[in-house]
């Protein structure tokens, strides 16, 4: 059995490993990326029947930098969550 048999069995759980953490981070990122752009439109509509005036002075503020925060702040925890999990697969 040469190094080079040895080396294309070596790559082919590799490569299938690689496929499936993909994917997996795809669909996860994909469905995070669905639920926070939704909870923040639904903060951003729930802000927008207030008085002008109010509005101005939450973003002075920084209400809507803090959202942001927030998001982000999710987007990570669930991303190192998932990472966690789907490294034992």
């Amino acid at each position: 059995m040469g190094i080079g048999t040895w080396l294309v069995g070596l790559a082919g759980p590799i490569a299938r490993q690689i496929l499936i953490s993909l994917g997996i981070g795809t669909v996860t990122f994909l469905g995070l990326n669905t639920a926070v752009t939704a909870a923040l439109g639904a903060a951003k509509t729930a802000l927008s029947g207030l008085p002008a005036d109010a509005v101005q002075i939450l973003a002075l503020g920084g209400v809507f930098t803090a959202l942001s925060v927030l998001a982000g702040g999710v987007t990570a925890g669930v991303s190192m969550i998932a990472l966690k999990r789907f490294t034992a697969i």
